[in-house]
């Protein structure tokens, strides 16, 4: 093998290392699972990580209508959110329209947005 061969193994080698390590470490994007359901309800709650509901998560509890195709009832409760930018522009009590995606452990908040009153 050559030493200019050699360095060209050695470089993809390590351009490969560094992918990996972007991929591994690269937080969770709002637009990683795609949204599946939509809704809207009222804010009761914006809970940034930690909070007493998740440690690492943040957290949106919405005071909610039907989901269609996942829920029939109004109910209060918590999701978890894809990112606590979602949160930028919105306060409790505000009416908003949000998506949710289906994850392994729970329903994630991907879009929250703030309606007219």
């Amino acid at each position: 093998m050559t030493a200019a061969a050699g360095g060209a193994i050695l470089l993809r080698v390590r351009w490969l290392a560094a992918l990996l390590l972007v991929a591994i470490t690269a937080p969770p994007c709002a637009h990683a699972q795609p949204a599946r359901w939509h809704g809207q309800g009222v804010v009761v709650a914006l809970l940034p990580a930690p909070s007493s509901l998740h440690a690492t998560r943040p957290v949106v509890v919405l005071d909610h209508g039907p989901i269609p195709g996942l829920m029939e009832e109004r109910m209060s409760m918590p999701f978890i959110a894809a990112s606590a930018d979602l949160f930028r522009g919105i306060a409790v009590g505000d009416h908003v329209a949000f998506a949710l995606a289906e994850t392994p452990d729970a329903l994630l908040v991907v879009s929250l947005e703030r309606l007219s009153p």
